[in-house]
C-alpha cells in the first residue's frame, strides 16, 4: 500500500490493460500473461472488459436453460441476462469512451495533462485462464474467463503456462530442493 491506503499499480501493465479495454473487435488472442497474486499464479490470454463481460454472458447462457426466442429459464437464476444487461452497458461505456477519447487529442496538449486518466483501470480480464498449483498444474485444465484486481498484482510477465508440466519432469516425493 502507498500514501492513503491506495493500492499502488504497476502502471506498464495497467497501461496495457488500458489500451486492450479500448479495442473495439473481439480479440480471440489477446497477450498471454502470467499473474502473481496473494500467492497464486494465474495465466491467460487478456481481452477488453465488455469482450469479457459478452463471452461470460454466453457461457452463461449455456448453462441455463434457453428457450426458443432466447428467453432464459428464470427457475435457473438468470443470470445470463444479468451479464447480458453488462456487457450492452460496457459496449455504450466503450462507445462512449471513443468519442470522449477522440475529443480529448483535439485538446492542447496542457489540457490533456490536467484531464489525464481520472478513472483508472483497475481490473484486468483473461480468458482461457488457468490458477496454478505448486505443482504446476493449470485448473481448469480447458481454461476459464478470470477477473482480477490490477491493484492485487504483485509480479507479471508476458507468456502463457502450460496446463500441465512436461512429461519429461518426474516428479520424485522423496526428492527436496
Amino acid at each position: 500500500m502507498t500514501r492513503r491506503d491506495v493500492p499502488e499499480l504497476d502502471e506498464t501493465l495497467a497501461a496495457l490493460v488500458e489500451a486492450i479495454d479500448t479495442m473495439t473487435p473481439p480479440r480471440s488472442e489477446g497477450p498471454g500473461v502470467i499473474l502473481t497474486l496473494s500467492g497464486l499464479v494465474v495465466s491467460g490470454r487478456v481481452i477488453p472488459r465488455w469482450q469479457w463481460f459478452d463471452e461470460v454472458e454466453h457461457a452463461s447462457r449455456a448453462a441455463f436453460t434457453v428457450h426458443t426466442g432466447g428467453s432464459i429459464d428464470d427457475e435457473h437464476g438468470g443470470w445470463a441476462s444479468l451479464f447480458k444487461d453488462v456487457s450492452a452497458s460496457l459496449m455504450q461505456d466503450h462507445d462512449d469512451y471513443a468519442a470522449a477519447k477522440d475529443a480529448f487529442r483535439s485538446l492542447p496538449e496542457r489540457y490533456q495533462r490536467r484531464l489525464a486518466p481520472i478513472e483508472p483501470t483497475s481490473f484486468i480480464h483473461l480468458r482461457h485462464a488457468r490458477v496454478f498449483s505448486a505443482r504446476g498444474r493449470g485448473i481448469p485444465g480447458n481454461g476459464m474467463h478470470w477477473r482480477g484486481r490490477l491493484s492485487e498484482v504483485a509480479g507479471w510477465s508476458f507468456g502463457l503456462l502450460e496446463a500441465d508440466p512436461p512429461a519429461d519432469v518426474i516428479e520424485d516425493p522423496g526428492h527436496h530442493m
